[in-house]
């Protein structure tokens, strides 16, 4: 985030101190504000700010979760986005041992207040003026805060109401949450600043629902016994270091599309071997997708861009055939023919992962992984493979493999989910879908 009505220097509470450890700092916040009744929670309305019993729960509850959320937010700062949310999932699953169903609670707060502070940040200064007679008056970010939620929290009373009258509590909750910020900053600004940062202190983390490659490959192996011992074995550091790895891989991807797109842009005229030229373009493209494919992680806007991309090649390539029927029904074909392979090879996570450099999966983790992956999934797998000569062998050897491994597992062992289901997909007769 980046408001300058936290960003400014405030007071401090310089009398306490405060723990280094990044679990204790989370333990201690947490106590806090479960407990409601010690700074900054407890000091949430601004003083002389009153309001009616039927609204006032909804309030302090959001403008808590405002202050809880300054707290990450100020975290990220200087530790970054990965260490942040790695920070909240512990905290949430704290919150939820010491209460039952207030974990989920928090989050789903959390997540409502990061998309009202960002709906807010992309409000300009101009559309914060008006004129009252010959007088230019802004207004303050915390009065579109305040709007905001009242507008949008889908449990305040005037969520189901666009236009309604908001009673006044829209001005009196922009002077809370400009006050709630203060005594935050004065708390929180020592205590992150006391804290460092180090992943081996969490006890517990949440995995992603969209995991890169390096996390979904721990996914894979934590407390699987497919895999040896010491391989299950996975901490809240692993997975910190594999989201790094994960968001650089995406990184390195939008970094080179923007090169790629700025020297597609800057291509005037086209030279004489235009074809040859504009297929180095697109199959640049192509393997840039197939890495963001593999990466996996959200990345569904850089595969918007790369397509945007690879849509203005094309235009040009089709533009350049000058309405040759014959070239542009190849083309047509040739493009038809690419999207099914890559929706095929790049359609699970297994093959994305097993045909990229520097695959993550070791070669004696090729088949525990194979075997980790769901029925649906197998059979995805299993399509891809029949589609793609150059995999027979080496599915034929997974095949064998994966027989010779369970009938190895010892007996009295913990159970492999499904995996009859999953022998049964991989022995599907070539050509055959099986449902």
């Amino acid at each position: 985030m980046a408001w300058r009505l936290w960003k400014a220097e405030k007071r401090q509470d310089k009398t306490r101190s405060w723990p280094n450890n990044t679990h204790q700092s989370i333990k201690q916040l947490l106590a806090t504000y479960l407990g409601g009744e010690a700074a900054p929670f407890a000091g949430w309305a601004a003083p002389g700010i009153t309001f009616t019993v039927e609204v006032e729960p909804v309030l302090c509850n959001g403008v808590r979760g405002y202050q809880l959320a300054l707290w990450f937010w100020l975290f990220a700062e200087k530790h970054g986005t990965i260490a942040a949310r790695m920070a909240r999932e512990s905290f949430c699953l704290l919150a939820e041992a010491a209460q039952p169903s207030s974990g989920d609670r928090i989050d789903t707060l959390l997540d409502f207040e990061n998309r009202l502070a960002h709906l807010v940040e992309e409000i300009s200064s101009g559309e914060r003026k008006f004129r009252i007679e010959s007088l230019s008056v802004e207004l303050p970010m915390e009065f579109f805060l305040a709007t905001g939620f009242l507008r949008l929290s889908p449990e305040s009373p005037y969520a189901e109401d666009e236009n309604g009258s908001l009673q006044g509590n829209d001005y009196k909750l922009a002077d809370c949450f400009r006050h709630a910020t203060d005594e935050a900053l004065a708390i929180f600004r020592p205590m992150i600043d006391a804290v460092d940062f180090d992943a081996k202190s969490l006890p517990n983390w949440k995995w992603s629902t969209h995991p890169g490659a390096a996390e979904r490959h721990l996914q894979r192996r934590h407390s699987n016994p497919l895999f040896p011992l010491h391989r299950q074995m996975v901490t809240a550091h692993d997975v910190y270091e594999a989201r790094l790895d994960d968001a650089r891989a995406l990184h390195e991807v939008s970094n080179e599309l923007g090169e790629l797109s700025q020297s597609f842009s800057q291509t005037t005229e086209l030279p004489l071997n235009w074809q040859s030229f504009l297929e180095g373009y697109r199959d640049y493209v192509d393997r840039l997708d197939e890495r963001r494919l593999a990466a996996g992680g959200q990345n569904a806007a850089l595969g918007e861009a790369i397509a945007r991309l690879r849509g203005e090649i094309l235009t040009t390539w089709r533009t350049s055939l000058h309405k040759n029927r014959h070239s542009l029904a190849a083309l047509d074909q040739e493009e038809v023919q690419s999207s099914e392979r890559r929706a095929l090879l790049y359609g699970c996570d297994w093959t994305a992962q097993l045909l990229s450099n520097g695959s993550l999966i070791l070669p004696e983790e090729v088949v525990p992984a194979l075997l980790s992956e769901s029925p649906s999934e197998l059979e995805k797998v299993v399509v891809a493979v029949q589609a793609e000569p150059r995999l027979h062998e080496t599915f034929s050897q997974c095949r064998a493999t994966a027989h010779r491994l369970v009938n190895e597992f010892p007996a009295g062992g913990r159970s492999i989910p499904d995996i009859d289901d999953k022998l049964r997909i991989l022995d599907g007769t070539p050509g055959q879908v099986l449902a």
